[in-house]
């Protein structure tokens, strides 16, 4: 036998005294050193406990706790989740009793009277397996703890990323005011002098400067949704959240002649202002991402299934979206169109994406080309 096996600790439950003299005389033949037994069922939550081996060589038929009733304890007890053996010796060879112990968690079985070459091998098997376990659990949890690692540090790295977002996107905004400010000023200064090219280049100018606007909007409003507070979470009322919302869209809805159907949606857990962008960028996109000359027909819709989550349909009659493109759509500054056929800027699904991760529910897309889309979000019952 090897040498590292028999280092092992061993735990012997028997209640026949001859029986637990001879496993013990066999052990220490075999060279094991580091073994314990009982003729008391009853010692073994103690000795379990204090020893913890990693192999128990258990009698069936004894007083007190059968063999089944310790294994249904080691088992409620999770020691059997772990690297411990257990080998179940027996005289006992009806099917019912093999059935039984098996059930309950024992990893071999040796009918009393047993060979004591037989017994030797199977220890060692059983050994070798507690020993390969144990190396697999070692590295799972240097796997495990260089995980944590490396997501502190990518949490970190994030959470920095987020902030020079942040200032980056606020302290760019005045400068931007000023730009678009002189740029209208010239516009209505010196119209009446401009020739049509010089009145394309302000329109180039300005039109740039509110797309750069819009991009520095959602860059902000990117970097404050994985700063959402628990302790804002509240009940939110989806009716009034989506009122707030068409009446945030009525221009675009009254100028595209969209028509909205908006059925009585439930109360959830959430937070208000982040929950109108969510519905707002897909009521938005809806009304903008359509056929040429075509109006965009929209259905809100919501159900809380027999689990308690609750689940919001966005359904729209748009332009579609390829299959294929259904996890692309929600990166950040993602464009499936060119600029000039939709605007946007690339970011409001993502956004969408991470508000509702961060408040712990989700949002997915159904859709095909020319077909419209549906999107659902989902909010999970904690």
């Amino acid at each position: 036998m090897k040498s590292h096996n028999q280092k092992a600790r061993i735990l012997i439950v028997d209640d026949q005294i001859a029986n637990t003299i001879l496993l013990e005389n066999f052990l220490m033949i075999n060279g094991y050193t580091n073994y314990v037994s009982t003729n008391d069922s009853r010692d073994v939550e103690h000795l379990v406990k204090t020893n913890e081996p990693d192999l128990i060589l258990l009698d069936v038929m004894m007083p007190y706790l059968s063999g089944t009733d310790i294994l249904n304890w080691l088992s409620e007890q999770k020691y059997l989740e772990g690297a411990m053996r257990i080998m179940v010796l027996t005289a006992d060879v009806s099917q019912d009793t093999l059935k039984d112990v098996l059930k309950a968690g024992a990893h071999d079985i040796l009918r009393k009277p047993f060979d004591l070459v037989e017994l030797e091998l199977r220890i060692s098997n059983l050994l070798q397996a507690n020993e390969m376990i144990r190396e697999l659990d070692d590295r799972a949890l240097h796997l495990t703890n260089l995980v944590n690692e490396k997501t502190i540090q990518l949490t970190e790295k994030n959470e920095e990323l987020e902030q020079f977002i942040y200032v980056a996107s606020h302290d760019t905004q005045e400068p931007l005011r000023m730009i678009t400010g002189f740029l209208q000023l010239l516009e209505k200064k010196y119209n009446p002098i401009l020739d049509e090219k010089g009145k394309k280049y302000i329109n180039y100018a300005i039109d740039g400067a509110d797309r750069m606007k819009t991009l520095i909007t959602d860059m902000l409003e990117f970097s404050r949704a994985g700063k959402l507070s628990d302790n804002d979470f509240k009940e939110v009322d989806l009716n009034e959240i989506m009122n707030d919302v068409l009446l945030s869209l009525k221009r675009k809805i009254d100028s595209s002649e969209a028509r909205i159907e908006v059925e009585k949606l439930p109360k959830v857990q959430g937070m208000d202002s982040p929950l109108k962008h969510v519905f707002q960028n897909l009521i938005s996109n809806a009304i903008t991402y359509q056929p040429n000359g075509q109006k965009a027909i929209i259905s809100v819709k919501g159900i809380r299934n027999e689990k308690g989550d609750v689940v919001v349909t966005v359904t729209d009659n748009g332009i579609g979206i390829d299959p294929k493109d259904r996890k692309k759509i929600f990166e950040v500054f993602t464009r499936l169109h060119l600029r000039d056929e939709y605007g946007g800027s690339g970011i409001g699904l993502s956004i969408s994406k991470k508000i509702m991760e961060r408040l712990g529910g989700s949002i997915s897309l159904k859709s095909e080309l020319g077909k419209g889309s549906e999107f659902l979000v989902s909010f999970y019952k904690k």
